[in-house]
């Protein structure tokens, strides 16, 4: 039987390479999904590739530090879907100008912050209520790697917005077990994406990097994808407040 087979899933960020692999696995899993994007025609697209493979979904637009527009695309889902009880929150950002807290742009920091982290609340705050009136379900949410290791290479607003994540995961978890409701994270490290190689600009550095991960490549959005799907499932059914490391072994290895 699909893992995911009649939920209902709100998924964020969902236009991009991990959200769209997501919205496909969700998809094959059994589940019908809300599609949301800041970027409606990427969102589209997501349906589109969805809905070719035989699944369900719905494409609607949002900008997650907006909460008028947040509290609109919840609406429109449960509308659409006739109710929710999985969230991904996916959504977030990663400016290839974010550098050390010493050279801190304050004005970067505050819209990486309001992407990432006050999105996750603002989706949060709407879904969970419907994911409650549902019976319970799973929250997924999106962290990183970087949020338990330094770097030597730093991108602080960004660690500390999946740093802050984290947190509220756990916060999350004990808060809403009891209306059955199992929050948990994930934290990939570098996943092999368009975004995520402009940080590798020759070669040599790409080298450097991968030569710190022990199984010898860099993640890719399906492996994401999975992670996310057995969070949202029944499979993980005892498994709240924990945020995984997707990263291929990087935060284990000293040198």
């Amino acid at each position: 039987m699909s893992r995911l087979a009649g939920k209902r899933a709100f998924v964020t960020g969902a236009g991009g390479a991990i959200g769209r692999a997501t919205c496909l696995s969700f998809a094959n899993e059994g589940a019908a999904v809300a599609v949301v994007d800041i970027n409606l025609d990427a969102a589209r697209e997501t349906v589109r590739l969805v809905t070719d493979a035989g699944g369900t979904a719905v494409a609607i637009e949002a900008d997650v530090r907006d909460e008028a527009q947040v509290a609109a695309a919840v609406g429109s889902a449960v509308e659409a879907l006739g109710g929710l009880d999985t969230l991904f929150n996916n959504a977030g950002i990663m400016p290839h100008q974010d550098k050390s807290f010493l050279d801190a742009d304050l004005d970067l920091w505050k819209f990486i912050t309001e992407v990432n982290l006050h999105g996750t609340v603002l989706c949060s705050k709407h879904v969970v209520p419907h994911i409650e009136a549902a019976g319970g379900g799973a929250v997924v949410n999106m962290s990183s790697f970087l949020a338990v290791i330094g770097c030597t290479y730093p991108q602080d607003a960004y660690a500390a917005s999946k740093g802050a994540i984290s947190s509220l995961t756990t916060s999350m978890a004990v808060q809403l077990g009891a209306r059955g409701i199992r929050v948990n994270g994930l934290a990939p490290g570098p996943i092999a994406t368009e975004h995520v190689e402009k940080f590798f600009p020759d070669p040599e550095a790409r080298r450097i990097r991968l030569a710190r991960v022990p199984l010898g490549r860099f993640g890719t959005p399906q492996d994401a994808a999975e992670l996310a799907c057995f969070l949202a499932s029944d499979a993980a059914s005892w498994i709240t407040g924990q945020v995984v490391v997707l990263d291929g072994g990087i935060s284990i290895n000293y040198i």
